[in-house]
């Protein structure tokens, strides 16, 4: 898989290539170990799939997730697991020992699932920021608007060097002075690349 040319793919193609090598890993004996994991251990889970994504989009790891979904028009990867799983159930087989014995996973009424949505996790701020209908297939380009619309150029215009979250008092712009808010770039009229 790391010989595929990711980059240059279409994301429905990126997409089909995660479930046809990474998915099965995470489906193997799914519906013994889904209820039963840590939290740490789903987020971990999570994590593989929006890593994926965030290194096609061209974006740092700290992006918010929530809105890489939303772009991506995908779900984290534990939703769509816990949503197979009663799917995979029928391939399970016991030894004839076993039969009149139920699942612990029917009784605690754990394969209930509620589709995942994106919205509500969104920061309000995001939606300042310029409407993507399509993601490129050219990785420079895709890169750059998607850094754009998740905003996460920050340190290039803020005084303050070291990794941080945006503060609305503390972030000095570097090129006109102001503080800075999200998206500051669209509103300073110091910076070449502005977009207005």
């Amino acid at each position: 898989m790391t010989r595929l040319p990711l980059r240059d793919l279409p994301l429905h193609l990126v997409l089909r290539v995660y479930d046809c090598y990474i998915l099965p890993l995470f489906k193997y004996g799914l519906s013994l170990w889904v209820t039963s994991c840590s939290s740490s251990s789903k987020e971990s889970a999570n994590s593989s799939f929006t890593k994926y994504l965030k290194t096609y989009l061209g974006l740092p790891y700290h992006a918010n997730n929530a809105i890489t979904h939303f772009l991506t028009n995908t779900c984290p990867l534990l939703s769509t697991l816990e949503n197979i799983t009663p799917h995979n159930l029928c391939t399970l087989s016991f030894p004839p020992e076993l039969h009149g014995y139920k699942l612990s996973i029917f009784d605690e009424n754990l394969l209930s699932h509620t589709p995942y949505n994106p919205i509500p996790l969104i920061p309000s701020f995001f939606w300042r920021s310029r409407t993507l209908f399509t993601i490129p297939s050219s990785y420079h380009i895709r890169k750059q608007i998607c850094r754009e619309i998740l905003d996460t150029d920050h340190s290039i215009y803020c005084r303050t060097k070291n990794f941080h979250k945006i503060d609305y008092e503390n972030c000095v712009c570097l090129g006109c002075g102001n503080k800075m808010t999200n998206y500051h770039a669209y509103f300073c009229d110091k910076h070449e690349n502005n977009a207005l």
